[in-house]
């Protein structure tokens, strides 16, 4: 094909790269799975995929995991079946955003711990003890058959054309210390084995939009959880908006400052605030508006979950919290909060009554709250600016940005009655 052709088929493998389907190639697989270093191999080959979109490596790559690991979405894909698929994840990145940009390994784990996967992440380093961490961690995952390991790397070090990429790793080969990559954009490359030590300068790579290392994440499921079915936060919510960063910050304000003396005066101003800040941005049911917090029962729930919705319904409209808000969605996402013990008088308050709410909380129920908990702590973390504030650690008490400046806290007048 001439070389100004606008469109072509697939890309020739470099030669640090060996073809999976090459007889070399099916050699080290053949000798890997001798050694049990390809197990995990045979649940991901079960689910091998091509990326959706150009850039939808990272959404491939992790929708190919999570039906590896047979995790249940309990969401419908296309009636009556319920599996994963990359237009589901949308719970950290906006989908439009993602089909731009993609999504860079911070984002990854993101969506990773919001569709109940254990997330741990490694940033890559230029070490010998980094490189011996990489195989170990390696060779565990591909020896087992619910680990998964995922790369972020830089293709260009590889000697391949592009850049950043997602790609689950199947086999470890030990004589040669090769791993099997398989590649999600399979238009262009099919799986293939490099070197490890290659791969580690891959992973080394910095990622131009977040400054850092690109690197490893591991992967395995929550055991003992279900997704979330009743409460959660709106699709629009993500590590990019400003507007939650701006609410979270707006709250962690508030909670700095020192409690009003009436008990009764203090609960409805705290929880007025909560509701301030992040009533936009609850969500309940599967429902995308509050439709559903205003019916008995829940449409799109059906048997047992329509059951399970009941019952954290009626639980969460049990608490205080849901005496103040109109809608329990809100009432749900102050009891998640999560509250940090010491932060301030007022926060230690409002999560010991929480905390007590979840002790009388059915399995159900605390499944969810726990669930709701994670969101919305890995959205805080990952939130673009990040939601945080300056404390002076060597101040006996944390105060209110105002109060630090001398000004009268205006936190309590704020709040809309």
């Amino acid at each position: 094909m001439s070389v100004t052709a606008k469109n072509f088929y697939r890309r020739s493998l470099p030669e640090s790269c060996i073809e999976f389907s090459s007889d070399e190639g099916k050699k080290l697989f053949t000798e890997s799975l001798l050694k049990g270093c390809a197990n995990i191999y045979f649940k991901l080959a079960s689910q091998f995929r091509t990326q959706d979109e150009p850039a939808y490596c990272g959404l491939s790559t992790l929708v190919m995991v999570l039906n590896a690991l047979e995790v249940d979405p309990e969401k419908v894909w296309k009636a009556p079946w319920r599996f994963y698929h990359e237009s589901m994840l949308d719970c950290c990145v906006p989908l439009e955003n993602i089909r731009k940009t993609g999504i860079n390994l911070q984002q990854f784990s993101c969506l990773a711990t919001c569709n109940r996967l254990n997330a741990s992440v490694s940033y890559g380093e230029d070490s010998g003890d980094f490189l011996k961490k990489f195989r170990c961690t390696l060779t565990k995952s591909v020896q087992s058959n619910d680990q998964v390991l995922v790369a972020s790397y830089d293709r260009s070090v590889l000697g391949q054309t592009g850049s950043g990429h997602f790609s689950p790793l199947a086999a470890y080969h030990e004589e040669s210390d090769q791993v099997l990559i398989m590649d999600v954009a399979r238009f262009k490359y099919p799986p293939h084995w490099v070197k490890l030590e290659t791969l580690q300068k891959a992973l080394c790579s910095v990622d131009k939009t977040t400054k850092k290392p690109r690197g490893f994440v591991e992967l395995e499921l929550k055991k003992g959880t279900r997704p979330l079915i009743m409460y959660g936060l709106k699709a629009y919510v993500n590590v990019n908006d400003s507007e939650f960063a701006t609410s979270v910050i707006s709250w962690k304000e508030f909670l700095l400052c020192d409690p009003l003396e009436d008990e009764e005066e203090e609960f409805q101003l705290a929880c007025r605030k909560f509701g301030q800040c992040f009533a936009p941005h609850a969500l309940c049911c599967t429902q995308k508006t509050f439709d559903a917090d205003q019916k008995s029962s829940c449409a799109e729930c059906w048997g047992e979950q329509n059951d399970a919705c009941r019952l954290i319904c009626a639980e969460i409209r049990k608490t205080r919290f849901a005496e103040v808000f109109s809608s329990s969605a809100v009432a749900a996402l102050l009891v998640a909060w999560p509250f940090e013990h010491g932060f301030s008088e007022r926060s230690d308050r409002i999560g010991n009554l929480a905390s007590e709410y979840k002790k009388g909380f059915s399995i159900e129920t605390l499944n969810e709250m726990n669930q709701l908990t994670t969101q919305i702590r890995t959205l805080i973390c990952c939130s673009k600016p990040p939601a945080i504030i300056n404390i002076n650690k060597s101040e006996t008490v944390s105060k209110c940005s105002k109060n630090k400046i001398g000004e009268s806290c205006a936190c309590a007048s704020d709040v809309h009655l």
